[in-house]
């Protein structure tokens, strides 16, 4: 996309899962991880096999249900691993082998999953994201995003001491969602806040860019700001401030 996007990652079990892997292999230097998904459609390992991670037809639990039931330790460890190698697998089948393993929702931030995620990705030498929290100046959050922030920052502290010096991952992650309120019109000076704000070493810019906001109706409540991104980063502005800023592209294969 313009020379913008360096890395992605793959959801291996949606509907156009097979048409992306096959436009990913024509794209040489592109870093490719696991999208690992728990709470979007059905498991790779079959719904029988996975009893903890779904509901009554079969479809994994949506977002709020895992959470609770992870919390209450009402997910099976076995089940989670069971899932994130049938997940894994279908990548390696489609020709793709990953770069790193991060997660739909960022639902790997909870202990059990973490734990899970974090020794399966250490044991074959691969990074794991880490959705660090971005505080760019002069940026008002609203309550809300703070409060999640607040326990988003509890379980990350967490994991990041117990894995630390066993685990790969990076040391930042920003989106125009740090901006507070997204604006309707995204600009260069935009992205120019998130990245002057970066920390040091491996940071992600994270973009969630769609041609058509209309098609991921029902998918995802951003299909607006989705739309905004893909418009901007359509221009081709961003490669250049990337280099202006000192930042050197590269994908989690790198690290």
């Amino acid at each position: 996309m313009h020379g913008c996007v360096s890395s992605t990652t793959l959801m291996v079990n949606a509907p156009a899962t097979e048409d992306a892997a096959d436009r990913a292999r024509q794209v040489p230097g592109l870093g490719v991880g696991l999208h690992f998904n728990l709470t979007l459609g059905r498991p790779i390992s079959g719904a029988g096999r996975v009893r903890s991670l779904v509901d009554g037809e079969g479809r994994f639990l949506a977002r709020g249900a895992l959470a609770r039931s992870m919390l209450l330790q009402g997910v099976s460890r076995a089940e989670l691993l069971l899932e994130l190698e049938a997940q894994f697998e279908k990548m390696l089948a489609l020709g793709l082998h990953p770069t790193h393993i991060d997660s739909h929702q960022h639902l790997h931030m909870f202990p059990q999953c973490f734990d899970t995620v974090a020794a399966f990705a250490a044991a074959r030498g691969l990074p794991v994201r880490m959705p660090w929290i971005l505080l760019p100046a002069g940026v008002h959050r609203p309550v809300t995003r703070r409060l999640k922030q607040w326990g988003l920052r509890v379980l990350m502290a967490r994991n990041s001491r117990r894995w630390q010096g066993k685990l790969t991952w990076n040391s930042g992650l920003g989106s125009i969602f740090d901006l507070g309120q997204v604006p309707r019109r995204l600009d260069i000076d935009h992205y120019r806040l998130l990245l002057e704000a970066a920390p040091a070493g491996v940071f992600e810019l994270m973009v969630h860019p769609a041609k058509n906001a209309a098609e991921l109706d029902g998918l995802t409540r951003i299909g607006d700001i989705s739309e905004r991104e893909w418009r901007f980063l359509t221009t081709g502005s961003l490669p250049a401030l990337i280099s202006e800023l000192g930042f050197t592209r590269a994908n989690y294969g790198d690290i």
